[in-house]
């Protein structure tokens, strides 16, 4: 198997942290990012593989995103780019922009990020983009004129919505972009993670409750995104939502071109102010 430079959003814990430690012993590249320094030196320190480095980032701030891609920009040549990064919050949050926090980090980054790195992943054979999205993306649809979620809000509508957003992402990515790189989302599974663990009351009692009776290990599943980064089947596949392993239908919203069109704009927008 060749060796690719890899990098992860969201490496340190869960899905993340499964997945690096499966890619360090198929002898990959990982560069993983996260919020918590701590967090990520002791990864490093436990894991002990000259094939890993971390970088600290909160990618729920624009300064932050514009310091990671200077960062990840010195990598010469970057094989896939796995978006991961994303929390559920239980009352509305603003970054120091101003900007909501679900919409940011959930989607923004996963904009901000694979937007920056294109050079860096055109400069590779076989280019990827795997974005971790959820089947929770059909729970709700979306308003154009309410990205920020500013009426009503809920934070598990915020979200639903958000995953939807990258789904639309990751359809609108490659013909936008005008690139070779390849983009495509997953619904890993309902997964025994620290998701949602950032919130202090009912969210996180209730999601602990729903992860100890029906969730998956992480180590299942990182199997998708494993696979999808490095498996031959998938080369060349582009524009395509997986539930798990297997291709599936997202919903039906996903597939409105004219809406499609409106987000990459209004993202487009958020972007380029930062």
């Amino acid at each position: 198997m060749l060796k690719k430079n890899i990098v992860i959003t969201g490496g340190t814990d869960g899905i993340g942290l499964a997945l690096t430690k499966q890619l360090i012993n198929k002898n990959q590249n990982v560069f993983i990012i996260g919020r918590d320094e701590f967090k990520g030196n002791a990864i490093l320190n436990s894991l002990k593989s000259s094939n890993l480095e971390f970088f600290q980032s909160d990618l729920s701030e624009s300064s932050e995103i514009k310091k990671i891609l200077k960062t990840l920009n010195n990598i010469k040549s970057i094989d896939v780019l796995i978006n991961n990064a994303g929390a559920i919050f239980d009352k509305r949050s603003l970054n120091t922009d101003g900007i909501e926090k679900t919409f940011f980090l959930n989607h923004l980054s996963y904009f901000a990020l694979s937007t920056g790195l294109v050079e860096r992943l055109e400069n590779s054979n076989d280019p990827r983009i795997i974005n971790v999205a959820s089947n929770a993306h059909k729970r709700y649809n979306i308003d154009i004129n309410d990205l920020e979620n500013q009426n009503n809000y809920n934070g598990w509508k915020a979200y639903c919505r958000s995953k939807l957003l990258n789904v639309f992402f990751t359809y609108s990515f490659k013909d936008k972009i005008k690139t070779k790189i390849n983009s495509n989302c997953l619904h890993p599974g309902f997964v025994n993670s620290n998701f949602g663990n950032n919130n202090q009351n009912f969210y996180r009692f209730l999601i602990n409750i729903l992860k100890n009776l029906l969730a998956i290990s992480t180590d299942e599943a990182a199997q998708s995104p494993l696979k999808l980064a490095l498996n031959d089947e998938f080369k060349g596949i582009n524009g395509k939502y997986f539930f798990k392993l297997n291709e599936n239908k997202s919903s039906k919203e996903s597939y409105d071109i004219d809406l499609a069109n409106q987000i990459w704009t209004k993202s487009m927008n958020y972007i380029k102010k930062f």
